[in-house]
């Protein structure tokens, strides 16, 4: 079982919206979700982990990544304009998913810092990605670089494979609780079966 990356935003969108989120965020997490998985990280198992946290999701200072990273995108951060001033974002949940609001900001070499990570990100020989940013909350940096963090040529992943189902089930969950629930007048004008199921 695998999924497309449209499928992917749209299941991040409806699990965004289940879990409290606004229109608008809830289009910016799934925005983040698929730029992840196009690059080979595991961008729903992020979320996943972030709509199980009790506080989440709350304001860029109770560190939503979601919010931190349309803040850092909208100009509402000053980002850093020399390799020696380092933006503090302080600690940020799940901080995987702010990498995809850092990566594109101008000119595409601002680089995310987070507790056990350093450098460029490796898919090929294995990050740190995965085991370091996916769960609880880590003090995040922001600082320019020379070279953008991930390498443009990871954007080629077009399906979300079936290692994911545990996350998506569960993200699944969220998005059940945006359907409104079937009725007897709902019914009576013309959704389903009617009232008689006549297969």
């Amino acid at each position: 079982m695998s999924w497309s990356l449209g499928e992917t935003a749209a299941l991040a969108l409806k699990a965004a919206r289940g879990a409290g989120m606004s229109w608008g965020l809830a289009e910016e997490t799934a925005a983040s979700v698929v730029w992840l998985h196009s690059r080979g990280l595991p961008g729903i198992s992020a979320l996943c982990s972030y709509l199980g946290q009790a506080a989440a999701p709350q304001s860029p200072e109770g560190g939503c990544p979601i919010m931190t990273g349309c803040a850092l995108f909208d100009g509402m951060m000053d980002v850093p304009e020399t390799s020696s001033q380092p933006l503090d974002l302080g600690h940020v949940q799940a901080p995987l998913l702010l990498l995809p609001f850092v990566a594109r900001l101008e000119p595409g070499h601002y680089w995310l810092q987070a507790p056990g990570l350093q450098g460029t990100v490796d898919i090929a020989n294995g990050d740190g990605w995965q085991s370091h940013c996916l769960r609880g909350s880590g003090s995040c940096t922001v600082s320019l670089g020379d070279r953008p963090q991930v390498d443009p040529a990871l954007e080629m992943i077009t399906r979300v494979n079936g290692r994911f189902t545990c996350c998506v089930d569960r993200l699944d969950a969220y998005a059940h609780r945006t359907y409104a629930p079937a009725t007897g007048q709902s019914r009576m004008s013309g959704a389903g079966a009617g009232l008689t199921d006549n297969d």
